[in-house]
């Protein structure tokens, strides 16, 4: 009976390595998600910056309420980005967590198969099979306060994800992230970012095909997007220089990009505006026909 005990508390060992290993393989697609929250934070950011037609209009309308109703919009813009922060840290505790169980699990199956539990057995002792979910919840809990505690962890409100909005906003922001995530103080280090929100085409192109970005990719070493295509094609060819002009990178490789959402969004955004301007052009060449037809008179 003791040796089927044992026998059962291996298998959960098992099992909760399995899925523990599952947990931090999937790390690259629990943060895309966040990525793509993010990215559409951006593009509502770009919307309601500083200056730009949304905030034209509004003011222009003469309403009582423009400024607030606009203070309001972009405040909930930056907590979507402060909540983006946040779910950021806390896969970074989930993942810390697991990998803390794990650990554990690991030790104990080298300990029992080591003959550990040789002398319960034979005294006939069962032991019962821990309780990994417990675990896990305990150990999400420490991990939340080991970081929330670390003084060199950054705070939210200067993530990187919260200052890129702000930046769209046209706020001041802190020039330089990495003085702030070693803890020091960037209060001197301000300056005012008012973008121009204008669409130009020539930033939704790909420098390597030329043409509108499709499945766009984000160089993580120099900023730099790409079509996943053009890149494929690049790299096949064996070039490794960013096409950028003036880029240092010399090092480009399929490793070094993941997936540009927010670019994805602003492609499309920039298509959607092309087409009704389109449309609209049309509507306007029609009506100028029916105009001129109009002083034309038919003699038989």
């Amino acid at each position: 009976m003791a040796r089927g005990r044992r026998n059962n508390t291996r298998g959960a060992g098992d099992g909760a390595l399995l899925a523990a290993n599952r947990a931090i393989d999937k790390e690259d697609e629990y943060r895309r998600g966040v990525s793509k929250l993010q990215a559409r934070t951006t593009v509502l950011a770009e919307l309601l910056t500083s200056g730009g037609d949304i905030e034209n209009v509004f003011l222009q309308s003469g309403g009582g309420d423009a400024e607030n109703f606009l203070l309001e919009c972009r405040n909930r813009v930056k907590a979507l980005a402060e909540g983006n922060a946040k779910r950021m840290y806390e896969i970074d505790y989930f993942l810390e967590a697991v990998k803390e169980v794990k650990s554990e699990v690991e030790t104990r199956q080298y300990e029992n198969g080591g003959g550990g539990d040789n002398n319960e057995e034979e005294l006939g002792i069962q032991k019962s099979a821990p309780n990994y979910e417990a675990s896990i919840h305990e150990a999400l809990v420490r991990a939340r306060e080991r970081g929330e505690a670390d003084e060199s962890r950054v705070p939210v409100e200067k993530h990187n994800f919260v200052l890129a909005i702000r930046q769209k906003l046209g706020e001041k922001v802190p020039k330089k992230r990495s003085r702030a995530s070693r803890g020091a103080d960037d209060d001197d280090d301000l300056e005012v970012v008012n973008e121009n929100n204008i669409d130009d085409v020539h930033k939704f192109k790909c420098p390597i095909t030329g043409m509108l970005f499709e499945d766009p990719v984000r160089n993580k070493v120099c900023g730099h997007t790409y079509s996943r295509a053009g890149l494929m094609q690049m790299v096949k060819n064996r070039k490794k220089t960013c096409p950028v002009p003036g880029c240092a990178n010399n090092r480009v490789s399929l490793e070094q990009v993941e997936g540009d959402d927010e670019m994805v969004l602003k492609v499309r955004r920039f298509k959607t505006r092309e087409d009704a301007a389109k449309r609209r052009r049309e509507l306007e060449y029609d009506d100028d026909n029916e105009g001129e037809n109009e002083r034309f008179t038919v003699i038989n």
